[in-house]
């Protein structure tokens, strides 16, 4: 269907546009400039700034023109004396009360109000009379500080919460002079997007802690990058003065994340800088790690991989480039001659995890043209946040949301249907949409929980999509009946006619499977079998035939002793597993252990030999996101002391092993993976890759009725079933290393519905002991019926509390725990 075309003239220019374009678009396309304050292009015009101003023949007063729509034949002006004064009068209006204190002002060098002031403003202000002067900075939580007096009150911060984010973050308070942006109750700010307010406020009145006062945008170099700390691979620039990285900035990628960020990529960077990164190899001599040459380490390491051969394993790639991930799977699959190798750090024995490919089907884009959008698992705002914000784009046209999790989201108010569910029951739910059942039905003859009203709305809203989007999370996947859930929604995209999309996965693991790094397939995520020609013609060595062990499987061996040496590049298993003793036990049986990592973690610790590398803000390269998408990366600073990056190191060792993988450059390996991967291209998606398989391979679905063990004295003791959930921010190897993102995880917590609380004689805020057979962590308590009676949830990823050491007594039936309120040891103290 045509669009009708409208004709205007524009200081005397003619322009053509579509109808409903705007005055103010209008003149952009003709190249004509018009000042504005609150218009943003992401968000409906207000016209609230009044910097806009345009005559119109035949109206009788000025006109905004980011609000006005171009009509046919209309004359308009935006260089008339009454709109030089129009303008000239508000930004002298808004100067009135606006500090003059541009030298110490973060905003100076790269703020409107300098330049329009510059450009349209008088040449001296008629105000004699003293500022307004307000306290300041004000904290208005963890990262965002507020100086009053230098806010003009455009309202994009407040709109940004209300339209883009749909977290009401920031409100306008009072009327008149009084006017004010504070945050609801003048409590800290909640939210997971507040650094995009102060990427938008047009003036330097929201400010980061983290760079205030650090440095000016003119000593700032920009280097284009891609996050990695969520799956999302959101663009970004880092931006550098000298050696460090002083702040972030979101680079515009339409396809992505378009030209917004969530908190953790806006200020969870800091770790790149930190002291304590390793910055030379450390070996173990007489029962300690101590420094040493390059040399001299990977002499050691050699050696030990000489002697090991198809007895060693490799965990890791994930934290690294695309390049990084494909060198390590050439020098294990050759070199050293195994196929023992997986990315997937934190994969739990016999789950749903183990069987699918991880990564979006979808593409993120699809998101916002969805109708209907089922988050089955998927706690999109702690895992992938900025994919809600594609999800309130198809919130804003329509779409309805329908949330099946065993935690109900803090987007609620969003979701037309918020399904909450007893966790591991979770798979009847999504059978119950399609009116199949996958055991017996629980608590009263509802679906996990779930009231049939609810069910029958959410199903009917389903079964009419045009065009769904579903997405399985890891509450679903890794829960106890996760191979039935899979099954379940499955059987329900066949129906709806939709992709499964499974959000699995951090960094660059999706990069990582796609170049090979799993145990049975190569490059691309085809079988090593049906690659392996091509692997050996482009390699010129023979490829390990031995069937590969993942990560459950390579730590079993090794606590047996049947694998000797492991070779951990880029994770903490100690703190990443599911559980703390599949990890202690592997330890004990390896003869050798090296971990090639940026921190001395609780793993690197327990090494015989610790390699230092760089981070992905330190090397150039690609990486790829959650839906496949190849991205380039630059190195923005030099990496501390003698670190290097993961293909250098692979590259050294196998000249000591006599079979040197020899490449000069990132971009001599990118264009070898392009021949192994015909869907290789930067800016472009490689389909998710991995196992594929059926829920029968890995064992059946929980059957069992109400509790989830039939040992009575056990649910006496534990009478709870413990949820492990992930949360945005939190105190892990690279969390706990950026300042602010410390501050915004607080403290370890565990969630408890407001019954199990009272019956267990604990309010919120409380410490608390959580016990299962295992261990006992002490945490600071939350009370909600967010979860249902009888679920407590605690977040992984505070290293310091490790959840895992509780889930060492988990199986097929799920942890088990109680809950009881913290009692100090007599004469003592313990710290929770």
């Amino acid at each position: 269907m045509s669009v009708q075309a409208i004709t205007l003239t524009i200081d005397g220019r003619t322009v053509a546009v579509p109808k409903g374009t705007t005055i103010y678009h209008a003149a952009k396309l003709a190249g004509i400039e018009i000042p504005i304050f609150c218009y943003h292009d992401r968000m409906p015009p207000l016209g609230a700034c009044r910097m806009c101003l345009v005559k119109v023949e035949k109206m009788g007063r000025l006109q905004t023109s980011c609000t006005l729509e171009a009509g046919e034949g209309m004359v308009v002006s935006t260089v008339a004396p009454e709109v030089k004064l129009g303008q000239e009068a508000i930004l002298e209006y808004l100067l009135v009360n606006h500090p003059l204190d541009c030298p110490i002002c973060d905003k100076g060098g790269e703020c409107p109000l300098q330049d329009q002031t510059f450009r349209w403003g008088p040449g001296r202000s008629r105000y004699v009379e003293v500022k307004r002067d307000f306290a300041k900075p004000i904290s208005l939580g963890p990262v965002l500080v507020l100086d009053r007096e230098r806010c003009i009150l455009c309202w994009r911060c407040v709109r940004f919460g209300e339209i883009i984010a749909g977290d009401d973050a920031l409100k306008g308070f009072e009327r008149g002079f009084a006017t004010e942006v504070n945050t609801p109750f003048t409590l800290p700010v909640q939210s997971k997007f507040i650094g995009n307010t102060i990427a938008i406020c047009p003036v330097g009145a929201l400010t980061a802690k983290s760079y205030r006062f650090i440095s000016r945008p003119w000593d700032n170099t920009a280097v284009p990058s891609v996050c990695t700390l969520c799956g999302v691979g959101c663009a970004m620039y880092l931006d550098v003065r000298g050696n460090t990285i002083t702040r972030v900035r979101a680079r515009e990628a339409p396809a992505v994340n378009d030209i917004w960020l969530c908190d953790l990529g806006f200020f969870g960077q800091s770790y790149v800088g930190r002291e304590d990164r390793l910055r030379r190899p450390l070996v173990r001599r007489n029962g300690a790690l101590v420094e040493t040459t390059w040399d001299d380490a990977l002499d050691v390491v050699a050696r030990q991989l000489r002697a090991a051969g198809n007895r060693a394993g490799c965990i890791g790639g994930g934290r690294g480039t695309n390049e990084d991930a494909y060198t390590l799977g050439r020098f294990f699959r050759t070199v050293v001659g195994t196929n023992h190798i997986d990315h997937r750090v934190d994969l739990a024995p016999q789950t749903a995890s183990a069987l699918v490919p991880w990564g979006m089907t979808s593409s993120i884009a699809d998101l916002a043209a969805a109708d209907v959008i089922v988050l089955a698992g998927c706690d999109v705002t702690e895992e992938y946040p900025v994919l809600w914000l594609r999800m309130k784009q198809a919130i804003d046209r329509g779409a309805i949301i329908i949330a099946i999790t065993p935690k109900r989201l803090e987007i609620e108010r969003w979701i037309a249907h918020q399904l909450v569910h007893r966790y591991g029951v979770g798979s009847e739910v999504f059978a119950a949409l399609i009116g199949g059942r996958t055991g017996r039905r629980r608590l009263g003859g509802t679906p996990g929980g779930v009231a049939e009203e609810a069910l029958e709305a959410a199903s009917a809203a389903l079964m009419a999509a045009a065009r769904p989007v579903v997405l399985i999370g890891r509450l679903a996947l890794d829960a106890p009946d996760g191979v039935a859930a899979v099954d379940a929604l499955v059987e329900i995209c066949r129906r709806i006619g939709a992709p499964l999309n499974v959000m699995r996965g951090k960094g660059n693991e999706f990069g990582a499977a796609a170049a090979g790094v799993l145990p049975t397939c190569g490059p691309g995520g085809r079988p090593l079998d049906e690659i392996r020609a091509d692997l050996e013609a482009a390699w010129g060595e023979p490829v390990a035939r031995e069937r590969g062990m993942n990560v459950p499987e390579m730590l079993e061996a090794a606590a047996r002793g049947s694998l000797s040496l492991l070779y951990v590049v880029g994770a903490d298993l100690a703190t990443s597993l599911p559980e703390r003793r599949r990890w202690t036990d592997a330890r004990t049986g390896l003869s050798f252990l090296v971990v090639q990592d940026a921190f001395l973690t609780e793993t690197a610790q327990a090494a015989d030999v610790v390699l230092p590398a760089l981070v992905v803000a330190e090397k150039s390269g690609t990486v790829s996101n959650i839906e496949g998408r190849v991205q380039r990366v630059e190195a923005a600073v030099e990496g501390p002391g003698d670190a290097r990056a993961d293909w250098e190191i692979v590259g050294l060792l196998s000249e000591r092993l006599g079979r040197p993988i020899a490449y000069s450059a990132w971009e001599e390996i990118f264009e070898e993976m392009r021949r192994l991967i015909p869907d290789l291209e930067i800016g472009e998606r490689v389909p998710p890759t991995g196992v594929r398989g059926s829920g029968s391979e890995v064992r059946p679905a929980p059957t069992d009725t109400g509790h989830r063990t039939s040992d009575t004295e056990t649910v006496q003791d534990y009478p709870l079933t413990l949820i492990v959930g992930d949360v945005l921010f939190d105190r892990g190897a690279m969390g706990a290393r950026s300042p602010a993102i410390a501050d915004l995880a607080g403290e370890p917590w565990a969630l408890l519905h407001p019954d199990d609380a009272a019956r267990a004689g604990v309010a919120a805020g409380d410490v608390v002991v959580v016990t299962s057979k295992a261990a006992s962590l002490a945490l600071r308590a939350r009370v909600s019926d967010a979860v249902m009676r009888g679920d407590v949830f605690i977040p992984r990823g505070f290293d310091g509390t490790p959840v895992n050491l509780l889930t060492d007594a988990g199986g097929d039936t799920g942890t088990v725990v109680r809950v009881n309120a913290f009692a100090p040891v007599t004469g003592g103290t313990v710290e929770p």
